[in-house]
């Protein structure tokens, strides 16, 4: 862990800044799962004080990202399925709204826009994991833009941030093959929004979305908490 460092343009309090830093390591997977974090240790290796320490992993506990056990200091949450499933109800719910409003309102610059952002994907090196997921959700983000409501825009924004749904994006591009599958899906997507067809829209996303939940749940968690499309659906 590099010290933080020290940049005068950066006026964010440094609690945040530590929040950032150690948000991102385990988003990215370079803290693991069940490692410890100590405050007194923390501190010394950012060269900072322990007051922005403890701020930043009380925030990360809040968020659900580390846990407080007495004794020890935080320990680095493995991602759970409950998370997963919380996170992709509410993509679900919300994105597929969005879509149906904006459906119909997508001019011929944006659809020249979310081609060039799908090619931008098929061509940026699928190890690149950060990269995917900016490129992912600007795809996602210039979809549902023309929906008019900026609320929801806001809460999808929201969810987008949180690093449950950073950290699952993350992860889900991690493995094999899964980018060329988004490019295809992404490719499905953008047809049916330039055929304005509400409904094929709404369905593909939802499609898109699930698959992106079962690639990232556990195949021996006995979870399976999103509705699945009804394309899945057993007659």
């Amino acid at each position: 862990m590099q010290p933080l460092r020290s940049d005068p343009r950066d006026t964010r309090p440094l609690g945040v800044r530590v929040y950032e830093r150690l948000r991102d390591e385990i988003v990215s997977g370079s803290l693991e799962a069940d490692a410890t974090l100590v405050q007194e240790q923390v501190a010394e290796r950012l060269g900072v004080s322990r007051t922005p320490v403890r701020d930043a992993l009380n925030r990360l506990a809040h968020e659900g990202l580390v846990t407080w056990l007495p004794g020890s200091g935080y320990i680095v949450n493995a991602l759970q399925p409950k998370d997963i499933a919380e996170v992709y109800q509410v993509r679900q719910s919300l994105e597929t709204l969005a879509l149906r409003l904006a459906c119909g309102r997508h001019d011929r610059a944006r659809l020249a826009r979310l081609a060039a952002v799908i090619e931008e994907m098929a061509d940026t090196d699928p190890a690149d994991a950060a990269a995917q997921f900016e490129l992912n959700r600007s795809f996602h983000r210039l979809l549902i833009e023309p929906c008019d409501n900026a609320l929801l825009l806001r809460m999808i924004d929201t969810l987008w941030d949180h690093p449950v749904n950073r950290r699952i994006t993350r992860s889900y591009v991690h493995e094999p093959g899964s980018v060329p599958v988004m490019v295809s899906e992404h490719r499905a997507i953008l047809e049916a929004a330039r055929a304005a067809d509400g409904d094929g829209l709404a369905r593909l996303a939802t499609e898109h979305m699930y698959a992106g939940y079962r690639q990232t749940l556990p195949a021996d968690s006995g979870l399976d908490l999103v509705p699945r499309p009804e394309s899945e659906n057993p007659d």
